[in-house]
């Protein structure tokens, strides 16, 4: 159920959607000189491909470019943040658990060096899980409740997105280096007893997850994380690295703004 303040701006977003597209408004606002500014999105085959920034009153230019930055920053990440989650969190544990409870015996090297990588694996998708986790109660419970976001949360939303690339660069990094250990491992489970145990999709996991290297590489590749030995000053690398990275981008959005008129 829409609030009033919701309806209005829509309202007024839609006089600035063209008719193939779809619109939305996020539910956060950014002040400025006491007054709530909102962001609208307009998107194409479920692509952003504009945005406008409104008030329920009436909108200025300058107060305009003082909270588009923050807006658009914070709905990038969450985003990118929550489609994460969304997918992530609802994988079945068993998926990672089933595989490694079976027993490795009289296995090549391969095959135990492939066990542990998947263990590994495990391990890591444990931390990246609980950081989406912290952040989808952060937004739901903490965020959407308040909905006045501010430098604190800009912050916050950094911690987590920074966090989140680390542990997808080292589910990536263990995917790719190690993924002929896996698959070994997985081939090595097909003929045991207990593989009759696993669910169809539990067996599509484990025989899947390793498959297509190039494309992970790719993806890694665009992740573009900076190492370091010690994971604090890897969190530290790429907390600077995020903030100059999407520092253009955020600037580069401003030629897409359909309201008001006059920022790009």
């Amino acid at each position: 159920m829409w609030d009033q303040t919701t309806k209005l701006l829509m309202k007024k977003a839609k006089k600035h959607k063209k008719w193939t597209e779809g619109v939305f408004v996020n539910p956060v606002y950014w002040m400025v000189n006491g007054t709530p500014y909102y962001m609208a999105g307009f998107t194409r085959n479920n692509q952003s491909v504009a945005s406008a920034y409104f008030t329920i009153g009436d909108e200025k230019v300058d107060e305009v470019l003082i909270a588009q930055p923050n807006l658009s920053y914070f709905a990038d990440l969450s985003g990118n943040l929550s489609q994460m989650a969304t997918e992530r969190l609802n994988i079945p544990i068993t998926f990672y658990t089933k595989p490694l409870s079976i027993p490795v015996v009289n296995a090549s090297p391969q095959v135990q060096q492939g066990r542990d990588a998947f263990e590994d694996f495990w391990e890591v998708q444990q931390a990246y899980n609980q950081v989406l986790r912290d952040y989808t109660a952060y937004y739901n419970d903490d965020v959407l409740i308040r909905k006045h976001i501010t430098d604190t949360d800009l912050t916050k939303i950094k911690e987590f997105a920074v966090l989140a690339d680390i542990y997808q660069h080292q589910t990536l990094k263990i995917l790719t280096s190690q993924g002929e250990a896996i698959q070994a491992f997985a081939a090595f489970l097909e003929n045991t007893q207990e593989w009759s145990s696993l669910s169809r999709e539990e067996k599509k996991f484990i025989k899947g997850i390793a498959v297509g290297k190039e494309n992970m590489q790719k993806n890694m590749d665009a992740l573009n994380v900076l190492e370091a030995n010690d994971f604090d000053q890897m969190v530290k690398l790429n907390y600077d690295h995020l903030i100059n990275k999407n520092k253009a981008i955020i600037e580069g959005q401003r030629q897409y703004i359909r309201y008001p008129k006059g920022i790009s």
